[in-house]
C-alpha cells in the first residue's frame, strides 16, 4: 500500500518533475558527454558496478552517526560526521547524474524526485554544519539535521524504487544461463561487419561477421534493455543505439558505458551449411 501511495504521489510530480528533468538532463549531458572517459569513471565501467549507489552508504552512515552524536551531547564530533557526509553526498551526487542522464519517461521522473530531494537535504545539512562552527550551541543546528536525515531516507526510498522496481542500472542479463550445447541459429547469411539479429532457439543474439570470422553477443543491451541489433560496428566494438554503451565482439567486455556490465558472448561455428552458437561463459 505505501509503495501505490508513494508511486501515485510522484506520478503527480509530472507537473515540475518533467521540466525540470529535462534542465537537468540538458545541464549534466553538457558536462558530462563531452570527455566520455569521465562520464566512464562515474558510472563505474572501472569498477564493473554502477558507482552511484557504492558511495551513497557513507553520507547515509555518517549522518545516523552525527543523529547519535547529537543525542549524547557530542557536538564537535556530529559537526565532524555531518562534515563526512556533505562531501560523500557530493561525490555521490557526480556519480548519480552521470547516470542520470541516460534515464527516459517514468524512470527519468522518479530520478528527478531523488536528486530534487537529496539537493534540498544537501542545502539543510550545510546550514546545519555552518551553524555548528559557531561558537554558541543551538538546538536549530540539531533539528536542521533531523529534518534533513528524513529527506535523505524519503529520497533514498525514491532511489531504491529506481533500482529495485522499475530496474534502473540492473544487469538485464544476471539470471541468464550459460551452456555448452551448440544451438543453431535462424540465419545463415551475414554480411560482412553489420550487425544481423538472430534467433537461437529462445534467446536473440546479434551476430558480426568480421573477415573469414563470426562475433556474436546477446542482443539485449545489459545497460537498459535496447536491441545491439540497431545499433553499429565501432572499431572491434558494437555501439548500442540508445545510450552509447560499446561492447568488445570478441567476448563482450564493455568498453564504454553508461552500461557497466559485460554482455553474454557466443562462439560462433558453421556445420552442415548452418551456423550453430553456443555461450562462452557460464555467469
Amino acid at each position: 500500500m505505501l509503495h501505490r501511495v508513494i508511486e501515485r504521489v510522484l506520478e503527480a510530480q509530472a507537473v515540475w518533475a518533467d521540466p525540470l528533468g529535462k534542465l537537468f538532463v540538458a545541464i549534466f549531458a553538457a558536462l558530462y558527454k563531452p570527455v566520455p572517459i569521465i562520464k566512464d569513471l562515474l558510472n563505474g565501467v572501472w569498477l564493473g558496478h554502477p558507482l552511484h549507489p557504492a558511495i551513497t552508504d557513507v553520507p547515509i552512515g555518517a549522518y545516523v552517526v552525527a543523529l547519535v552524536l547529537d543525542l549524547s551531547g557530542q557536538r564537535s564530533a556530529a559537526a565532524a560526521a555531518i562534515g563526512v557526509g556533505i562531501v560523500f553526498m557530493l561525490l555521490a551526487a557526480l556519480a548519480g547524474y552521470a547516470d542520470y542522464i541516460d534515464l527516459e519517461g517514468k524512470t527519468q521522473r522518479f530520478g528527478t524526485v531523488h536528486s530534487s530531494l537529496m539537493l534540498v537535504a544537501l542545502v539543510v545539512y550545510l546550514v546545519s554544519f555552518l551553524m555548528r562552527l559557531g561558537a554558541v550551541p543551538s538546538s536549530t543546528e540539531v533539528w536542521l539535521s533531523l529534518i534533513g536525515f528524513v529527506i535523505v531516507i524519503t529520497s533514498a526510498y525514491v532511489g531504491g524504487e529506481l533500482v529495485y522496481n522499475l530496474g534502473t542500472q540492473v544487469d538485464r542479463h544476471a539470471w541468464r544461463g550459460g551452456g555448452t550445447k551448440w544451438t543453431a541459429l535462424d540465419v545463415t547469411d551475414v554480411p560482412s561487419d553489420k550487425p544481423v539479429k538472430a534467433k537461437a532457439g529462445a534467446q536473440t543474439l546479434v551476430v558480426v561477421r568480421r573477415g573469414k570470422g563470426l562475433e556474436a553477443l546477446h542482443d539485449v543491451c545489459a545497460h537498459q534493455g535496447c536491441s545491439l541489433a540497431e545499433g553499429k560496428i565501432v572499431g572491434d566494438t558494437i555501439e548500442c543505439g540508445c545510450h552509447g554503451s560499446r561492447y568488445r565482439l570478441r567476448d563482450g567486455l564493455v568498453v564504454r558505458g553508461p552500461a557497466v556490465f559485460d554482455q553474454p558472448h557466443y562462439e560462433v561455428r558453421e556445420a552442415d551449411g548452418k551456423l550453430e552458437v553456443r555461450r562462452t561463459d557460464t555467469r
